[in-house]
């Protein structure tokens, strides 16, 4: 028996070693052997075994219908045979194929499932493991801070163990986390560390992975040369391991590298054919990627029409694959090219379906949320009932002692002497672990508090301009918002009240494509950071300036009289004009900018709530009037007299007529 199951792990060993050596094929033919074999010799936990290997084989190449298949039938067995250490390794496989697809709440319960035998079972790798693959969903459902702490316990298990493997994957997944939040610097130093570690392991796939993501960093960062280096190394790595998707993964990412040098034919060559490929075997979010990529050839091109027939496309394919904020990029990339085609009416329509689906995002944010607290409650709730199972266990071993010490009197005494003695032990056994796991719980809780300050601090700051960026604004405009609504409620008819209002403007600077277009992508990002400055030597150190995005900027005059707003924007435009913008170390040139701004309480002489969603689109509305009026100026409204005025429109026409019948009191430079 001992001989046989020396041959099992043997084999399995050997299909595990030529997986992570990228030799796919041979790894194949050994998992069908073993198979086999289990299945000749009616073996089942062989059989178990070699399906586990052929799903893993499956997942390596991103055939996750196969790999579920295969997984559950080896599951099915493991559960007949009471393998709950065998049953846990197949749930986090299935929950990480649930994350590939992008079905994360579904993938979070098969792993946190996973997670609770562990807990009891497991060793210190699979806690490890299972703490890293709930780092990635958590991750991908955009809750970071959480995805953080998963990570670093991860890290500081198999540094513990010295498992460098682990810890390569660890400061990969710890590094995209730092991508995703802007810190490219750092995010590149991790990315190294962990290749440096794939180069001695000889993994060739996770050798693939961390140049890919090096190349990526480098691109963001504008070193081409270098990013094309370990992109192009990737690719040749996928090809080798046979990994289509990852293969095509790699292209798609060449290709908006190649967008950028200017190599536009290449780059719609390349991603043409990754469409092509991505249609016929079903990847559709990577469809979506090359989609985008294919748009923003099509506008480099100044080909708008084209580009507006593959946005649609687009739209529909991630509406149907619930990527939702690809949808909201589309849309972002959908007003653009409306706005070049001087479709102003189907640009603001495009653009409110934008915001209003941002607004959804912000909600499903928070319905992820709670979904990963659910899952881990249930996680909670099930190991609860395990122990509650234990104990009654106990009490009921407890309950046939007594009746054999009762039937044996002389030993009654003796017992219950030793028994007491057991629990007065026990308590202070339990009195000393509770007070370490007190410390132990301050200590961690203090870290976690460092890193979630630190975390925060990272995802409300703009990387480029330094500026605070959208999620700044939105989750501390609502406290400004309920203050001045008090003071002007505690302010009778409103007599003697000043510096109690808020008022908002939206700041885009004109023409700024025609800057990337001429001068390149690194031109537009010294107007930006000169705008940022431009603008805080403007404002108030306690008012808010954030870059919203793109080359749109939002500041918040906050507690001061309204009547200073005209003065405010005016401002606003003349320092924009007046001072030529550095482009290039040799070429200056004048950028002009449009306003518009709303203030806040609406209506001066009415008490009623609005929320920052209606102040900001009132806003909105007064930029694109003075956007459609020739740009270069700025449009406001001081005061809302009547509700029946929203939405505002968006020309200044109309504003005007508002004007004239009392609804509204506004402001124009004109």
């Amino acid at each position: 028996m001992l001989c046989v199951q020396v041959a099992i792990a043997s084999s399995v060993d050997d299909i595990v070693r030529l997986r992570n050596a990228g030799k796919l094929a041979l790894a194949e033919q050994e998992a069908s052997a073993l198979l086999q074999s289990a299945i000749s010799d009616a073996n089942p936990k062989l059989k178990a075994n070699a399906l586990y290997e052929i799903a893993l084989n499956a997942m390596e190449r991103n055939n996750y219908p196969l790999a579920h298949q295969h997984l559950s039938q080896a599951n099915s067995i493991y559960q007949d045979l009471g393998d709950e250490l065998s049953m846990a390794n197949t749930y986090r496989q299935i929950g990480l194929a649930h994350r590939f697809q992008s079905n994360y709440v579904t993938a979070l319960e098969y792993l946190y499932t996973a997670f609770a035998i562990y807990q009891s079972k497991g060793s210190a790798q699979d806690k490890a493991s299972i703490n890293s693959s709930i780092g990635l969903v958590l991750e991908k459902m955009g809750q970071f801070n959480e995805a953080a702490y998963y990570h670093q316990q991860s890290l500081e298990t198999n540094y513990a163990l010295d498992d460098t493997s682990g810890i390569a994957s660890d400061l990969y997944n710890l590094a995209d986390l730092r991508r995703l939040l802007g810190d490219y610097a750092l995010a590149l130093d991790y990315f190294k560390q962990a290749l440096v570690i794939d180069e001695a392991s000889g993994n060739k796939k996770n050798i693939a992975y961390s140049c890919y993501k090096i190349g990526y960093v480098n691109m963001n960062m504008g070193n081409y040369i270098l990013a094309e280096q370990y992109m192009r190394r990737a690719h040749s790595l996928f090809i080798e391991i046979g990994a289509k998707r990852d293969i095509d993964w790699a292209l798609t990412g060449l290709s908006d590298l190649a967008l950028k040098l200017g190599k536009i034919t290449d780059a719609e060559s390349s991603i043409n054919g990754v469409i092509l490929r991505a249609e016929k075997n079903g990847y559709k979010s990577l469809l979506v990627d090359a989609y985008q990529t294919l748009i923003e050839i099509k506008i480099e091109q100044e080909q708008y029409d084209k580009a507006l027939v593959l946005i649609e496309g687009a739209i529909a394919l991630a509406e149907s694959i619930e990527e939702l904020h690809h949808v909201s990029q589309l849309l972002a990339l959908q007003v653009n090219v409306l706005e070049a085609l001087n479709d102003v009416k189907n640009a603001f329509v495009a653009l409110k379906r934008q915001k209003q689906l941002d607004e959804s995002l912000f909600d499903q944010r928070r319905l992820n949320a709670l979904a990963s607290t659910q899952a881990q409650t249930e996680f909670i709730r099930r190991a609860n009932q395990i122990s509650l199972l234990e104990q009654q266990q106990a009490l009921q071993r407890v309950k046939s002692a007594n009746e054999r010490e009762h039937r044996r009197h002389l030993l009654f005494g003796f017992a219950l002497l030793l028994l007491t003695a057991f629990l007065f032990y026990a308590r202070r056994v339990q009195s000393r672990y509770t007070q370490k796991l007190k410390r132990e719980v301050k200590a961690r809780t203090l870290q976690l508090q460092k890193a979630n300050e630190e975390l925060s601090a990272l995802s409300l700051t703009d990387k480029l301009t330094g500026l605070r960026n959208r999620r700044f604004i939105e989750s501390h405009i609502d406290a400004d918002i309920s203050s001045v609504v008090r003071k002007h409620r505690q302010a009778p008819h409103h007599s003697g009240l000043t510096e109690a209002d808020l008022c908002l403007f939206v700041i885009d600077l004109d023409y700024f494509k025609q800057i990337n277009d001429t001068f390149g992508h690194a031109a537009g990002d010294r107007v930006l950071q000169q705008t940022a400055t431009r603008l805080t030597s403007i404002f108030r150190e306690s008012d808010y300036v954030v870059r919203w995005g793109g080359e749109e900027f939002v500041a918040v005059a906050r507690f001061i009289d309204r009547e200073h707003a005209m003065n405010l924007a005016s401002r606003i435009v003349e320092d924009i004009q007046n001072i030529p913008f550095m482009l290039t170390e040799e070429v200056d040139q004048t950028v002009t900018c449009s306003v518009g701004f709303a203030c806040f309480p609406f209506h001066q002489h009415n008490e009623s709530k609005h929320d920052f969603s209606e102040l900001f689109t009132a806003a909105d509305h007064c930029l694109y009037a003075a956007k459609a009026a020739g740009r270069n100026q700025w449009i406001g409204v001081t005061n809302i007299l009547e509700a029946a005025a929203l939405p505002l429109p968006t020309t200044l026409a109309e504003l005007e007529a508002l004007s004239k019948q009392n609804l509204i009191a506004m402001a124009s430079s004109t």
